[in-house]
């Protein structure tokens, strides 16, 4: 059964994108992984960057297989192992019409659209990654109502730490109105573009006051400078490109680590992500 998995956060800017991208490339690529990417976003970005990255332009979106009650009719292939299900800018506004329609209310509007369209497709895939925008809203309630793991995009500094906060508490009111919503806070990816060493050189995320976070920190070189990083499988690649290989590979193969210790021993037992004797988990001590 497939895990769904949310890069997500309350701040625009910090690579949620990227991110979903690129993980989704290292699984099918590097680590063999049958593969959804669905852009739940409003800028399309996923769209137009896979659109770009395998030449194809999809013939129908989220909002169509929303409609018609069936994602798996509006699913693109991009390779055996990689699919995409294409967004629409006009996906608020769909939820938020049908809402009104079946006179719901935010308590149940969050498992009533979305999630159990997305239950149907687990079985054919490893990984389902979710990209949406930063934005709390309908979109964002029926994402997190379908995730099973959330990674929170966290950027150095006060702004990026209150966006975290916005995030957790809107996740926890989320999931004290339906308590049927199992998303758990997987660990904190760390964002610092303005760093400019590369993310093995950067000082270990333990000495970053954050709970769980990842060991890799994102920082900005040449490789998120344009579009190198969604070149993961070209040949010849360039320096910019294998360190990005490297790089979400190394994220990907933790967040399978987390993932595994989450559900093999119960050790993320709190949507903080914290131990039940309330300690981070240092998975590679």
């Amino acid at each position: 059964m497939g895990q769904v998995v949310m890069f997500a956060g309350s701040k625009v800017g910090t690579g949620k994108t990227t991110a979903t991208v690129m993980t989704a490339l290292a699984a099918e690529q590097l680590f063999k992984q049958r593969v959804l990417i669905i852009d739940a976003t409003s800028t399309l970005q996923a769209t137009k960057i896979c659109g770009e990255r395998f030449g194809v332009a999809p013939k129908a979106n989220l909002l169509t297989g929303l409609a018609v009650k069936n994602l798996a009719t509006v699913v693109t292939q991009l390779t055996p192992q990689l699919d995409l299900i294409a967004g629409t800018a006009e996906l608020e506004a769909y939820f938020d019409r049908a809402m009104e329609a079946e006179a719901t209310t935010k308590t149940t509007r969050a498992s009533k659209l979305m999630p159990a369209l997305l239950a149907a497709l687990r079985a054919q895939y490893d990984y389902i990654l979710l990209d949406t925008d930063a934005q709390f809203a309908t979109v964002m309630d029926n994402c997190l109502a379908s995730t099973d793991y959330v990674v929170v995009m966290q950027p150095v500094g006060n702004a990026g730490f209150q966006a975290t906060d916005k995030l957790f508490y809107y996740l926890k009111q989320l999931k004290d109105e339906q308590p049927n919503i199992k998303a758990t806070i997987i660990g904190h990816l760390m964002i610092d573009l303005t760093n400019k060493q590369p993310f093995y050189q950067v000082e270990p995320v333990s000495s970053v006051d954050v709970v769980d976070a990842f060991k890799t920190v994102i920082t900005y070189n040449d490789w998120l400078a344009g579009s190198a990083p969604f070149a993961l499988s070209t040949a010849p690649q360039s320096a910019a490109q294998q360190l990005a290989s490297v790089m979400y590979s190394e994220i990907f193969n933790e967040l399978q680590a987390r993932i595994a210790l989450q559900q093999q021993l119960g050790k993320f037992a709190t949507s903080a992500g914290l131990t039940k004797q309330g300690q981070a988990v240092d998975l590679f001590s």
